[in-house]
């Protein structure tokens, strides 16, 4: 009875710890992790326009209310015809904010986030980061040097093609029919051997859990103009967004093999996953309707970028997450 009341009462004192915790933030910094996770592909303050409007000075603007009937819920000023965003949509080509799915909750912190930074509280952007140029992996090393061999085979058989045409002879066409011939047939064994020896290590897997398919983890990744959105657990309709947790930092042990299950949820995007230095470490292609299954193990610690491989439309270039292994 004793330990039964002692588990509930450090129960308890967990709950109110995490819940302290998870208050200790203001509002507006909330709405800044929001605004960077969830706005910033279309939005800058103080940067520019980008695929949407500059907000510097929005708050100024506008009141409260408009803000938050715009973040929370622009399709429904759209379809009441709104003056103010009937014109940013003529200004912007027809391209429309799209529904987020977010809480009342959210929204507030977002307009805080924005008045906090018009205050000149807290910084609007982050600085640039500048790289520098990465080396290629040693697979990708292998292919680049496989892929100059047989080019410089291919331009020699050309240029003595081309050089045999200066001596005029007699061409033999039942031997050239019969060399065809054997060129054919040894091009298909080699196409069939390759084809009989990868074709059974493809990872394409049932839809299992993660122990049965042999990974160490299974994240789910569906994407949308412009952002990718991270889970634990399945997200195949846009109504998920809002009803599923999402996963806003990834954190991978290294050496773990992983199984990213990619959709998307508009239009057809590509799923680049980059290493530390830069160098592409896998790809697939995030599709409408239809899940693609990426399995990799990451070694080496660091950040991992994700960026689009599809264009996507005029944010395409703004489309990025990222990983890191630790």
């Amino acid at each position: 009875m004793l330990t039964r009341q002692l588990n509930w009462f450090f129960g308890i004192l967990a709950c109110l710890v995490l819940a302290g915790a998870a208050s200790a933030q203001t509002p507006a910094e909330q709405g800044r992790a929001l605004f960077e996770q969830m706005c910033v592909a279309c939005h800058s303050v103080g940067g520019g326009d980008r695929v949407g409007p500059d907000l510097a000075g929005v708050t100024q603007r506008r009141d409260d209310a408009w803000l938050k009937r715009m973040i929370g819920e622009p399709d429904a000023l759209i379809a009441e015809g709104d003056p103010v965003v009937t014109k940013l949509v003529e200004r912007y080509k027809g391209l429309v904010m799209p529904r987020l799915g977010l809480e009342a909750g959210q929204v507030e912190a977002l307009v805080a986030h924005l008045h906090e930074v018009a205050a000149g509280t807290v910084a609007s952007a982050a600085p640039a980061v500048v790289y520098a140029r990465p080396e290629m992996m040693p697979s990708q090393a292998r292919v680049w040097h496989v892929f100059l061999l047989i080019s410089a085979v291919i331009v020699v058989v050309f240029a003595g093609v081309a050089l045999s045409t200066a001596r005029p002879r007699e061409v033999s066409v039942a031997r050239a029919y019969g060399l065809r011939k054997v060129l054919f047939l040894s091009a298909m064994v080699a196409a069939i051997g390759v084809l009989a020896t990868t074709l059974p290590r493809t990872p394409y897997a049932a839809d299992v859990s993660a122990a049965a398919a042999g990974v160490d983890r299974i994240i789910y990744v569906a994407a949308r103009q412009f952002e990718f959105i991270w889970s634990d657990e399945p997200i195949v309709r846009a109504e998920d967004v809002g009803r599923v947790p999402r996963l806003h930092q990834v954190a991978i042990a290294p050496g773990a093999t992983v199984e990213f299950r990619v959709t998307s949820l508009d239009v057809t995007h590509g799923f680049g996953l980059y290493g530390p230095q830069r160098q592409i470490v896998a790809q697939t292609q995030a599709m409408p309707g239809y899940v693609n299954r990426l399995r990799v193990r990451l070694d080496a610690p660091g950040e991992y970028p994700v960026l689009c491989l599809e264009y996507c439309a005029a944010g395409h270039h703004r489309m990025r997450s990222s990983l890191t292994v630790r």
